[in-house]
């Protein structure tokens, strides 16, 4: 049977994207132990890994170092031939693999190229691993994964790599993610957040390319019309002494903006239900998952018609140029006040998200590792 090597490793420690990918991978993968065997090559497992019957093998650690730069990754290849792996799948892009797969075949993920697409806009080590490493690495794997169309044509921009050893597998949206009943939904925001009003909702961090002042000037330039509306924001405990509360007070929406702060993923389906409508007017995204999730929790979308948005979305969304505030105020105004379009997009939504499963992704990609490995 094929034998698969998944790399874990330093992914235990906080539940990222990247976490969140591998797991929700790992987990679709066990259903299908009929036709793969993944053994994880960890110095942990990301959340929720822990009860799978999954085969581990423990790599040694360094709590003083990146869990992705740490030095257990020097044993992989020796451990693919005891192994005897068929194919090593390294979920992070970045993991070193200097010495090779040991005879299995390296197929690795590549989310995005965010740091090559905007020099200077990232941490200085992504900055540093997008320009020395991947250029170095990605030539010598023997095939790449990524998240959309969109990401592949940047991986082929700005990296030297054949275009028939890279394949666009779309991520899934978890069962979690569905309508909650308006009275289950409202009491759960309000009990985790006070907020009793009606609301958009954004969900993200306060980084440039989440976009979250153009969200903040469209709900200016529109909040007077719906004086009881608010703006909910999610991902960020405070915003106190940044920019943003800056932009908030010059807007004058302070009082009209709850920052909700983290919130259990379990609750984030009644917040999406509960919304009138989600913000996501990103700049870049190698895919954009909460588009999905919030259409299918039933909500209506407004996101951006550049980067992977667009092709994500579909036409289950409103789309706008993530540079005008007069394009995000005019799309919030249609579905607030145009009844029709808000169940058109509910409808779409729901349609559009149930055709992203994990499943899908998780066949999709076996089928690459049993190609690669003949």
């Amino acid at each position: 049977m094929l034998r698969v090597g998944l790399i874990t490793y330093g992914l235990d420690r906080v539940l990222s994207g990247i976490s969140r990918y591998t797991l929700e991978l790992a987990l679709t993968l066990e259903g299908l132990r009929d036709q793969v065997e993944i053994v994880l090559l960890t110095a942990g497992a990301p959340g929720g890994l822990e009860s799978t019957s999954f085969e581990r093998v423990p790599l040694v650690g360094c709590a003083r170092l990146p869990g992705l730069l740490a030095l257990g990754h020097v044993l992989i290849p020796a451990a693919a031939r005891r192994l005897k792996l068929d194919v090593i799948h390294d979920p992070t892009a970045v993991t070193p693999l200097l010495f090779g797969g040991g005879g299995a075949k390296v197929v690795t993920t590549v989310h995005d190229v965010f740091p090559l697409s905007y020099p200077g806009h990232s941490a200085a080590l992504d900055d540093l691993i997008y320009r020395c490493w991947l250029p170095y690495k990605l030539p010598r794997v023997d095939y790449i994964i990524t998240d959309s169309q969109h990401s592949r044509s940047d991986i082929l921009r700005f990296i030297k790599v054949k275009p028939e050893r890279i394949q666009t597998v779309s991520l899934g949206v978890r069962s979690l993610f569905k309508p909650i009943p308006q009275a289950e939904a409202r009491a759960a925001v309000k009990a985790a957040s006070g907020v009793e009003n009606p609301y958009l909702l954004f969900i993200g961090n306060f980084n440039t390319r989440k976009n979250l002042a153009l969200a903040l000037r469209g709900f200016a330039a529109i909040h007077h019309d719906h004086p009881d509306l608010r703006l909910v924001l999610i991902g960020v405990r405070s915003f106190a002494q940044t920019p943003i509360e800056q932009l908030m007070a010059e807007l004058k929406i302070t009082d009209k903006v709850i920052v909700a702060g983290t919130v259990a993923d379990r609750l984030l389906p009644a917040f999406y239900s509960e919304a009138a409508a989600f913000l996501f007017p990103s700049f870049y995204e190698g895919f954009g998952l909460p588009i999905l999730e919030a259409m299918a929790c039933g909500t209506p979308v407004i996101t951006s018609n550049v980067s992977s948005m667009p092709e994500v979305a579909g036409d289950a969304a409103l789309l706008i140029d993530p540079h005008s505030v007069e394009s995000m105020s005019a799309a919030m105004q249609q579905i607030l006040t145009d009844a029709t379009l808000r169940e058109y997009l509910r409808a779409r939504g729901l349609a559009r998200a149930a055709e992203y499963t994990w499943e899908r992704t998780a066949r999709e990609t076996l089928a690459i590792y049993q190609r690669v490995s003949h």
